[in-house]
């Protein structure tokens, strides 16, 4: 002990680093300090933490080994920080050493991808390219170029992937207590689909774990009723009208008694005048089933249900303009607002997971808490605790779409899973803040809705570009990586084309539009927009800052949103090579030497497939890396007439594709992949037949590359072709025939290529350049 001075001394004592604790007093109340490190309890406390070594005592067992022994996170270690830096990963999330590595990797390769592509390209054109195959050498180059700048933009997403550690809304520390939480909306858009199947939908969303009298759910169905008694009496509206009352509880006499009677409870119609918003209807068709005032807060009580119909307007825009009808035309008021399609089905807890995405904490002596009090803000909530407030620079939070007809070890031949999309880039989007909403499944702000008008017309794909409108204006989007929502994967071929060529027309459409500078400020709209509050300011200031730090990003993301349909068209210059490589038996390129053929096409290729195995490796599965690969030849045909119809359709009406597709069970598009595959089966068995009987048994590595190219694209494109084939031949019924390919014979196919194989080496051994290699 060493005295400084009367009454002070100071002590050295040995004490465990792990015991140690750090925190930040402000006027003698503990704080946290944003600008040092922080980590999260399990409790969902925040609290400041330090960077270093040492070793913190573990539970009995050896205890989490990122456990400091008391249930918080333990310090990082150097290492842990240099990889955390390097690879971009939470440096306070639970990844494993694969992940980093995995991450540290892509990270490396995928720049690396960019000057051994430069010089891959480079030998391409001045010493790789065949002379005798002049225009088989152009469609690979050409090929080639938009494959690596597919590469390049697609993967600039998985840059900063992010896996969130999940926090639920009724465990929230501090605790929000049910009181203030947030009213919901739920929008299930119809459009003429079963009704048994939107039954479904309505009974999930009445199991929401969420109270019921926060909770509105909202029918919007899109079927076309040429007047208002339409409405009532078409076979679709008594079906609709049935279910909603069956699933509201109603008693079935009274209701036999008051239809009858052509009584409706809580039945308005808004035209003219009384309509708030003219662009998305003529009429609204508003059926309330309840339930009403004091008995939504009785015990047991159901969600209140309600089915918003329109009369459409000559220009009814489709899918936007119903979800507009019902925001703006259907006496909805919920802050959040969750969009479903009519066939998914959410979880009982996706509010309690989602929700709390869309929230952050509020310290007391925060900026924000002193612009504005919760009572003069709706967004703030202004209740009890004061801990918790709607973030304002979050536009909505969405999560991925699961089938069940294609989960686990069923197979999935069209890539309806979509792993690499909803596993891989959606979490990458997510680092940037700019995850796609996809039409469904997810929780939106109103106030971001109102800001932009709601729902942006101009393209089929409006899901796609509202969100695109919401980033462009600096809001920032969440992903949710979870199982909450489940639906009907499309199940024929024919329905997965069409599916497919809308989201092409759709990419194609939204790029344009921001191309030609279309998404602007709407004056009138902010014009009738209220002085906004301070706070407002504060917020619509702090998104101004986050644009141009963005730009790039917006850049990068647009681009693979708007070309991926033009940058597949490389699939048909592959497909076109290797049929000319199988006819004349001329590769597309003609490397000089083994060395050279190393130095550039091997070196290029192990790159670019180490950065991409690696941005997916623990997220995604590999089969459904396989599927999407597969699915990039057989998909390219319809992205064309998707792309093609969205610069050529001369300005028709854009039609509502539905999301399943179920009625289309044929298509004339999917003759392309079965004849593809057919001619490449076709000329593998030619290009055998010529190697023996027209090339005499020479030049056999030109024969056997052409018959390996050729069967490498034929396998790409098979899977889809075989369900196409299975659809048309098989006897069966219609689900002994859905997503299932046609069936191959392993044993007769086995023993005929044995046979073919005796009969091709013995014709081989004959030939003359056979006879000299005997001798």
């Amino acid at each position: 002990m060493e005295s400084l001075k009367v009454g002070y001394f100071r002590a050295a004592l040995p004490v465990p680093l792990g015991r140690l604790t750090y925190y930040f007093l402000v006027d003698g109340a503990r704080r946290v300090n944003p600008d040092c490190p922080t980590a999260i309890d399990e409790g969902g406390t925040r609290y400041n933490v330090r960077h270093g070594g040492g070793t913190a005592p573990t539970g009995e067992g050896g205890g989490d080994p990122m456990d400091d022994g008391w249930g918080r996170p333990r310090p990082p270690s150097r290492s842990r920080r240099v990889l955390s830096h390097v690879s971009g990963l939470d440096l306070y999330s639970s990844y494993s050493t694969s992940a980093f590595v995995s991450m540290l990797l892509f990270r490396l390769f995928y720049v690396a991808m960019i000057p051994t592509g430069a010089y891959y390209f480079y030998w391409l054109a001045v010493r790789g390219g065949n002379e005798l195959a002049p225009v088989c050498f152009g469609v690979f180059f050409l090929s080639e170029g938009l494959s690596f700048v597919s590469a390049l933009i697609s993967l600039f997403g998985m840059w900063k992937p992010v896996r969130r550690k999940w926090r639920s809304l009724d465990q929230l520390r501090p605790a929000l207590p049910e009181s203030e939480w947030p009213t919901v909306d739920i929008c299930i858009s119809h459009y003429k689909e079963d009704v048994e199947a939107l039954r479904q939908t309505v009974r999930a969303a009445m199991r929401l774990d969420y109270p019921a009298h926060l909770l509105h759910i909202v029918i919007g169905d899109d079927g076309y009723y040429p007047s208002s008694k339409v409405v009532e009496r078409s076979e679709l509206g008594v079906d609709m009208y049935t279910m909603c009352a069956e699933e509201a509880g109603y008693d079935p006499l009274m209701e036999e008694e008051m239809n009858s009677k052509g009584l409706v409870e809580h039945y308005t119609v808004k035209s003219d005048d009384a309509l708030p918003r003219h662009d998305c209807a003529v009429e609204s068709h508003h059926f309330d089933f309840g339930p009403y005032g004091v008995d939504q807060f009785a015990a047991g009580a159901l969600p209140r249900l309600s089915l918003v119909a329109r009369v459409k307007l000559a220009e009814a825009h489709n899918k936007a303009g119903n979800i507009n009808n019902v925001l703006s035309n259907g006496d909805t008021d919920g802050r959040v607002i969750l969009f479903l399609d009519a066939d998914m089905k959410p979880v009982e807890s996706y509010l309690l997971r989602v929700l709390p995405l869309l929230l952050e904490e509020q310290p007391t002596d925060s900026l924000q808490a002193q612009l504005v009090t919760g009572a003069q803000d709706p967004e703030l909530g202004g209740g009890a605790s004061g801990s918790w407030q709607i973030n304002r620079d979050i536009g909505f939070v969405g999560c991925p779409q699961r089938f069940t007809n294609v989960s686990g070890d069923a197979p999935d031949y069209c890539a309806h899973r979509n792993g690499i999309f909803y596993n891989g880039i959606c979490t990458g989007r997510d680092g940037f803040g700019m995850t796609d909403f996809v039409g469904t499944n997810a929780c939106w702000r109103r106030e971001v809705l109102n800001e932009i008008g709601g729902f942006v017309y101009g393209s089929v794909t409006e899901d796609t570009l509202t969100s695109n409108e919401v980033h462009r204006r600096g809001y920032i989007s969440k992903y949710a990586d979870e199982d909450l929502c489940w639906g009907e994967a499309p199940t024929t071929v024919a329905a997965a084309l069409l599916q497919r060529q809308r989201w092409a027309k759709g990419a194609v459409m939204n790029g344009l539009r921001i191309f030609k500078g279309a998404a602007k400020e709407r004056k009138a709209l902010l014009s009738s927009r209220g002085k906004p509050t301070e706070l407002s300011e504060f917020y619509a200031y702090r998104r101004q800052q986050r644009k141009p730090h963005n730009a790039f990003v917006s850049t990068m993301f647009w681009l693979d949103s708007t070309l991926y349909p033009l940058l597949g068209w490389g699939a048909f210059g592959y497909v076109f090579c290797a049929l000319y490589y199988l006819a004349t038996a001329n590769a597309p390129i003609s490397p000089t030497s083994t060395s050279s053929l190393a130095g550039a096409f091997v070196t290029y290729y192990v790159v670019r497939y180490v950065a991409f195995f690696s941005a997916f490796w623990e997220a995604v599965p590999m089969v459904d890396i396989l599927r999407s690969q597969q699915c990039w030849f057989s998909f390219c045909f319809c992205h064309t007439m998707g792309v093609w119809d969205a610069l050529f359709s001369g300005g028709s009406k854009f039609g509502w594709v539905a999301n399943t597709g179920a009625s289309n069970r044929r298509s004339w598009m999917e003759w392309f992949n079965i004849l593809t595959v057919g001619a490449l089966l076709g000329g593998i068995v030619f290009r055998l037949i010529a190697f023996v009987l027209l090339d005499d048994g020479c030049a056999p590595y030109e024969n056997v590359g052409a018959v390996f190219f050729g069967g490498y694209v034929a396998w790409m494109m098979a899977p889809v072709a075989r369900v196409s084939l299975m659809e048309r031949l098989s006897s069966g019924s219609e689900a002994e025939r859905e997503g299932k390919a046609l069936p191959i014979p392993v044993p007769l196919v086995a023993a005929a290529l044995t046979i073919l194989g005796v009969v091709f080496l013995s014709g081989w051994a004959n030939t003359r350049c056979g006879l000299e290699a005997k001798a």
